[in-house]
């Protein structure tokens, strides 16, 4: 009897004291936890729960003040000591410069050519069959051209001269065989100890092209000397003279276009009784009247046609031999 009631009582203790133990546990536990993290739960309630709680004011930690570092004494300044006074510098003698200090004309811009030809242009000749792929096959000649002294004495405008006359000069080369004249500068042709009526083909020769394929000079008076320009079957020629005709409006145009006629392979033309002078082909008289249309006759078109694709060689100062251009 006595051990059933013991059985009896602690079943219920049990019963009712693990769920009691449990909940005062978790309530503990909460309460622990609640207080340990008050403001986040506050913060929660105000939040989420929209109560109305207030939290308590964040006390940032005191910083120490720094302790101050303690005062060097200054250094002893040492005595100054006396510098020697320099011996003066005796001037060096000034050597003659072997640098070439002789002022160059600067580049100039050049301006883009509005003008139309001044002059008439006669009708292009047709082509036999085998020379309309040259004819199709685009060249463009980059031109460096020297100016005779003469010129720019008497034009303020010579660069501006000289594009028109490149510009007109091509046009008439690429209607006629294709060729597009770029000009890539102009200066000065200046050589000491010559006259203007001197300059010469042999000169031009030992002059720089800088990156340019053909270098022309301008002269303001007829050829001093017979050379022809020296194209060759592997090579057009890289150097020509212009020659002028002072009654023209467009003094240097003819000139230009047998200039280039020349270093392209053509031969001048000096049968006055000639079908090509009479037509009025650029290979021929370069003192034609402005009334006469500028032409070209068939034999110089074909050897310009010919030639047009070929490279330009160089002609070197210090020797006679041909090199292609680099």
């Amino acid at each position: 009897m006595a051990s059933s009631r013991l059985r009896s009582l602690t079943k219920l203790t049990l019963l009712l004291g693990l769920p009691t133990a449990l909940l005062l546990g978790l309530f503990g536990v909460g309460v622990h936890c609640g207080v340990a993290n008050r403001d986040t739960v506050l913060g929660f309630e105000r939040d989420w729960l929209g109560m109305d709680v207030a939290l308590a004011a964040k006390t940032e930690p005191v910083k120490p003040e720094p302790t101050p570092e303690p005062v060097k004494p200054e250094p002893t300044p040492e005595p100054v000591k006396q510098v020697p006074t320099p011996e003066p510098v005796k001037p060096t003698p000034e050597l003659p410069s072997l640098v070439d200090t002789t002022p160059k004309p600067m580049a100039a811009a050049l301006t883009t050519v509005t003008d139309p030809v001044p002059l008439t242009l006669a009708p292009t000749l047709p082509l036999p069959d085998d020379l309309h792929g040259r004819m199709a096959e685009p060249v463009r000649i980059r031109v460096k051209v020297l100016v005779d002294p003469e010129i720019v004495d008497r034009r303020p405008d010579w660069i501006a001269y000289v594009q028109r006359h490149v510009v007109w000069a091509s046009e008439v080369l690429e209607k006629q065989i294709g060729v597009r004249l770029e000009l890539r500068g102009v200066v000065v042709w200046s050589t000491p100890g010559a006259s203007s009526a001197s300059l010469q083909l042999a000169d031009i020769k030992r002059r720089s092209r800088d990156g340019s394929d053909l270098l022309l000079g301008f002269t303001s008076h007829g050829f001093t000397d017979a050379a022809p320009a020296g194209a060759t079957p592997e090579f057009n020629a890289g150097f020509a003279l212009v020659q002028v005709n002072p009654a023209s409006r467009a003094p240097h145009l003819r000139g230009i276009l047998r200039a280039v006629g020349e270093s392209l392979g053509a031969a001048a033309v000096t049968d006055p009784t000639s079908e090509a002078w009479r037509t009025g082909s650029f290979m021929a008289d370069v003192r034609a009247a402005d009334s006469e249309p500028i032409a070209l006759d068939a034999d110089s078109r074909r050897r310009m046609l010919e030639h047009k694709s070929l490279p330009f060689q160089v002609k070197l100062a210090f020797d006679d031999s041909d090199e292609r251009e680099p």
